[in-house]
């Protein structure tokens, strides 16, 4: 048994894994954690040089994944092994692309736990490529109205970038767009306060022990993206406490991952994120549809008796 599992979800890019590893090193004040790293289908034999790299280490488990399974079923697969191997007590879903420059990380987590008892955690997430701080995503859920206009917009893109005019379309788009732009006052800095039950980044999720009894991890049926909407709509469901708080702090140098799946190609790369979107907005409409139905038939059933 050990008290924190962090698990990496690694894909081609090798330096960025062996950074975020060794900036968990740096910053543990105590041996009662692994890193769990899934290697998800690289195909630059970089899974084998990590393999190489942490054989002598009794810190990191290196799990290699035959085919790349998408961001859930990936972190899912070292979320499995966290929970039914090492019976861990808090598992830490990060980004490759992250690292940690705080010596009392965990040690405010534990805090945080025993002052709130949170189900999910997520820390303030520092973005290395603007310095924007990227948690909370969202106060509240994004509503069937607006997915379905996410997935009218990414289908109109996906047809112009096929067509190959979505660049120079979006280009005078944000041009107008730019001239017809109005002052707009401040808005609140969302980052600096600790807030109870909103959208969290998907750069680094802390699940609590109680997440961890009650669940297998993320949901199962998405590639890639809007993990977080998902996650955040079955935790308001199920009644979970979700936390940010400020004083835990991670860096994120984004899209890494994505980045190395295409990186000599912005169309196909468009083309991937604009597919997967709408087949993850499909998936997060059908949800809550299934969740209102059996709601109402469990209410229909409660009339009854």
């Amino acid at each position: 048994m050990v008290k924190f599992a962090f698990v990496i979800l690694h894909y081609q890019t090798l330096q960025d894994t062996i950074e975020c590893i060794d900036s968990i090193f740096n910053n543990m004040d105590s041996d009662d954690y692994k890193i769990i790293v899934v290697d998800n289908g690289s195909t630059n034999n970089s899974g084998d040089e990590l393999l190489r790299r942490y054989k002598k280490s009794p810190q990191v488990k290196i799990i290699k994944s035959k085919k790349n399974l998408g961001f859930a079923n990936g972190n899912n697969l070292g979320y499995k092994f966290a929970k039914e191997e090492l019976k861990a007590k808090f598992i830490l879903l990060i980004n490759n692309d992250t690292v940690i420059n705080q010596k009392n990380f965990t040690k405010k987590i534990e805090e945080k736990y025993k002052t709130t008892g949170f189900d999910i955690l997520g820390p303030d997430i520092i973005s290395l490529a603007d310095n924007k701080h990227q948690n909370p995503q969202r106060t509240e859920g994004i509503s069937k109205q607006e997915l379905k206009k996410l997935i009218w917009h990414y289908r109109t893109r996906r047809l112009l970038n096929l067509l190959c005019i979505e660049e120079k379309i979006i280009n005078i788009y944000f041009k107008l767009k730019k001239i017809a732009k109005k002052k707009e006052p401040s808005i609140e800095i969302r980052w600096a306060k600790e807030q109870h039950n909103v959208q969290l980044h998907g750069a680094c999720l802390i699940f609590s022990p109680g997440y961890v009894k009650k669940f297998n991890g993320l949901y199962s049926k998405t590639f890639m993206y809007m993990e977080e909407d998902i996650l955040y709509y079955i935790s308001i469901r199920e009644g979970l406490r979700i936390l940010y708080t400020p004083e835990i702090k991670i860096f994120h140098k984004e899209d890494s991952s994505t980045n190395a799946l295409f990186p000599d190609n912005n169309r196909n790369k468009r083309t991937f994120i604009y597919k997967n979107t709408i087949k993850s907005a499909k998936e997060l409409i059908k949800l809550k549809k299934d969740f209102n139905k059996n709601f109402i038939l469990q209410s229909l059933r409660d009339k009854i008796e």
